[in-house]
């Protein structure tokens, strides 16, 4: 019987990591945890589920994911988010999938609850997450990584559910977060300079995306929040993105402002 490798990749998760531990030690043969710099007591609590604690830092998603299959044991592996569950019916058709599979990689459709709903309109996506171990190239891709392989991708049937932007404060500091990122990644590909109309394009882009073309308006008070706060999410992106392209120029005013106020004091 092929044996399976769970992945886990953590930082300070201590509020939400029992559930997908524990579902994990139900149907895995070994729990590999990625500790990405836990300073809670995330650890602390995940030490009864696991098989194997790995440390590391950084903010590179594809290294994380390559650690983790560097100490992986297991014929397959399964890379799972602290804020994601793994339903029974998947469970059984994961282990029937790897004792018997066709491809050398599944894709799973995921169901994502916001703010305690599932929104009927928001995008269902698969998610790249089991793999055979000797198909697997590496990951690659630091935000927004992806897996390269050897061999042919397949599509399992039921779906994982991702517990995603339960409250406020967890959304915007995640936003702070990705969108430091997402905004260097796009000053590094040399992103056109940001002009005012450049950010009402991108806000009414990504409001009519979001509220009538996926049909948010429909899930009542979540899915408008929804369409709102990925409006937000983007205006912070770009702003950081602005400042990237602006910050010689910025730090030359600052400069220039300061040199004004010290000659009027010298006269």
């Amino acid at each position: 019987m092929p044996t399976l490798s769970v992945i886990i990749i953590t930082g300070s998760k201590a509020h939400e990591i029992l559930p997908t531990l524990k579902i994990a030690k139900k149907f895995a043969d070994e729990i590999i945890l990625v500790d990405t710099g836990a300073t809670d007591n995330t650890v602390k609590l995940a030490k009864p589920y696991y098989t194997k604690l790995v440390k590391t830092s950084g903010t590179d998603f594809s290294a994380w994911r390559n650690l983790g299959a560097k100490y992986a044991h297991g014929d397959w592996l399964l890379y799972l988010d602290t804020d994601e569950r793994i339903p029974k019916a998947l469970a059984g058709e994961i282990l029937a999938t790897i004792k018997e599979p066709i491809h050398d990689a599944y894709t799973i459709p995921r169901h994502e609850i916001l703010l305690g709903k599932h929104l009927q309109h928001w995008p269902h996506p698969r998610v790249l997450r089991l793999i055979k171990k000797a198909s697997l190239k590496r990951w690659r891709g630091k935000l927004h990584e992806q897996p390269e392989l050897i061999g042919t991708v397949g599509d399992l049937k039921n779906f994982m559910l991702h517990l995603t932007h339960k409250n406020l404060d967890e959304n915007i500091n995640k936003t702070l977060e990705w969108s430091r990122l997402e905004a260097q990644m796009l000053y590094s590909s040399n992103h056109p300079p940001m002009k005012g109309w450049r950010f009402w394009r991108i806000l009414l882009t990504e409001f009519y995306q979001r509220f009538f073309k996926q049909g948010l308006r429909k899930d009542g008070v979540e899915g408008n929040l929804e369409v709102l706060y990925q409006m937000f999410s983007r205006f912070v992106t770009y702003a950081r993105l602005w400042e990237l392209q602006r910050q010689p120029s910025l730090e030359k005013s600052y400069k220039n402002i300061d040199q004004k106020i010290l000659d009027e004091w010298r006269q």
